[in-house]
């Protein structure tokens, strides 16, 4: 059984060039958002148009993506209290 959202929150991931073909899908600020080639930490997923992520960048900004827009570099580990 496959785990959804398919990346977690924690889960270091590689952005790539915005999917072109989905420009229609976005927003000028959210398409805005988005930087090529950049490490990032997954926040959050929003599914209510699709599957989306917020990630935070290295830089401290934070965009949204399209799961075809990133790679997983990393999973997020548990941690324990």
């Amino acid at each position: 059984m496959e785990s959804y959202p398919p990346l977690k929150p924690g889960t270091v991931v590689q952005t790539t060039e915005p999917n072109q073909a989905m420009r229609d899908e976005w927003t000028d600020e959210g398409w805005a958002s988005k930087r090529a080639g950049v490490r990032g930490t997954v926040i959050v997923h929003h599914d209510s148009h699709g599957l989306c992520y917020d990630v935070r960048h290295e830089d401290g900004t934070i965009g949204c993506y399209d799961p075809s827009e990133l790679q997983g570099v990393e999973e997020s580990t548990p941690t324990t209290a």
